[in-house]
């Protein structure tokens, strides 16, 4: 069985939005990193300050087909494509260690049922 790692950073605002998401595209577990976004063209402030955008960064881990499945479904239902709007990926997993036998054949039962 193939994985991969599926990453969504969006908004501060938008996590719980993304995590039920994720969660209804079929992730079964989600990693929650806090940060600031920056951008090239970023505003300044009065005081010449740049302003800085609080972001979530959620990773899973999932099957392939999974993954792609949930990309597909983070593109319908967030707006990316909006400037600010975040961003999606997926990363190919070569080895993966810490995924349990029951976790193995929920990944197989949901990916067969997704086909």
């Amino acid at each position: 069985m193939k994985f991969s790692a599926v990453v969504l950073i969006v908004p501060d605002e938008d996590e719980n939005r993304a995590v039920e998401l994720l969660k209804q595209a079929g992730a079964a577990g989600i990693t929650i990193l806090k940060g600031k976004g920056l951008r090239h063209n970023e505003r300044k402030t009065f005081l010449g300050l740049g302003l800085e955008r609080k972001e979530s960064l959620l990773l899973c881990v999932t099957e392939q087909q999974m993954a792609m499945r949930i990309l597909k479904a983070v593109k319908l239902q967030m707006k990316l494509e909006l400037p600010g709007g975040g961003l999606a990926f997926s990363i190919a997993l070569g080895s993966v260690v810490g995924i349990g036998l029951e976790q193995m054949k929920l990944f197989r039962r949901e990916v067969e049922e997704g086909m």
